[in-house]
């Protein structure tokens, strides 16, 4: 249960802190309770979810210790993108359900100085974007009584904040409150991702189709989120393991042209994940749920790039018939 988790970890956390962080009961119970605790409160909808949570690493406690919860078609870590997560203040007197973003990659390209201002900015397009959120949340600054912490996170964290809700944790609201909190703030997760997410450029580039920059925004959008299924790492590698490695629209075999070179660091074979789900089938604001092997093919680049000159792509078969011409 949601309150179980809050009430316990707020209670429980300062005191903690006084001890070894490795091997501590209440460190564990930071760690599994995303999964345990938070996760069945969704039912059949935490399946479109991924669940993280820590107290800290490396023998030390986290000032701010956070539950993560994030689309594996947006990030599969909390240190980039974009997430829904509960932030613990400093002082264990408040925690947030906030839509707030990654800070470690790019804390490591700007700095923390640059990284503050660029994860404001990026939350005020977050807002614009969805600006249905204010139906539920409010936008206000979070205070994390960052003060009290000689960490540089807390005080990432605070900008990065776009929307949500502050709970005293002397005075935690029911069960069913939290639970419809986390429930809306994840629709308008996805909601945001199916508008484009923190991409800011939906005109189209050269790797996309020549009549991408003439459809309308809707469309744009639906382009955008269906190569982001495409590169998403998790579900491409699914792909290849079922599908194999070899482009099934000309027959091109990387590792038999290239040899070791078309190897990662994994031992597997280059080739690209295609998503087969016509555009007008990504619905909004949902997430959608994958069959590796009926979804997807797999395509050399080029074929890949061929099959996205317009939008909506060539079907597989219709680049086949052009080889044949």
């Amino acid at each position: 249960m949601i309150r179980d988790a809050l009430s316990e970890i707020s209670q429980k956390y300062l005191d903690s802190k006084t001890q070894d962080l490795k091997g501590h009961p209440l460190a564990d119970y930071v760690r599994k309770c995303a999964k345990d605790l938070i996760r069945p409160t969704l039912g059949d909808f935490a399946g479109n979810f991924l669940f993280r949570s820590s107290a800290g690493i490396h023998q030390a406690w986290a000032d701010v210790p956070w539950i993560a919860i994030m689309d594996p078609e947006v990030t599969t870590t909390t240190q980039n993108g974009y997430d829904v997560v509960y932030l613990f203040s400093v002082d264990m007197k408040r925690v947030y359900l906030s839509l707030n973003q990654g800070v470690t990659f790019l804390t490591d390209e700007l700095g923390q100085k640059k990284a503050m201002q660029e994860l404001s900015r990026r939350a005020s397009f977050i807002r614009d974007r969805i600006s249905e959120y204010k139906n539920f949340f409010y936008h206000s600054e979070i205070d994390l009584s960052a003060n009290l912490s000689n960490s540089h996170r807390p005080k990432l964290y605070e900008p990065g904040h776009a929307f949500g809700v502050m709970y005293d944790t002397n005075n935690l609201p029911e069960e069913e409150k939290l639970q419809n909190d986390l429930r809306k703030i994840l629709e308008l997760y996805l909601l945001l991702t199916h508008r484009g997410g923190l991409d800011t450029n939906l005109a189209g580039t050269d790797f996309e189709p020549e009549n991408l920059k003439d459809q309308n925004l809707e469309e744009r959008k639906k382009y955008r989120r269906h190569r982001s299924i495409e590169r998403n790492p998790n579900t491409s590698k699914e792909v290849k393991k079922v599908r194999g490695y070899v482009c099934e629209a000309c027959g091109f075999d990387f590792k038999k042209f290239y040899g070791d070179l078309s190897l990662n660091k994994k031992g597997e074979t280059y080739i690209e994940a295609h998503h087969l789900t016509p555009l007008s089938n990504l619905p909004e604001g949902k997430a959608l749920k994958f069959n590796p092997k009926e979804d997807f093919r797999v395509l050399c680049a080029n074929c890949h790039r061929m099959v996205h000159r317009k939008n909506p792509p060539y079907t597989i078969e219709e680049l086949k018939a052009k080889f044949k011409q």
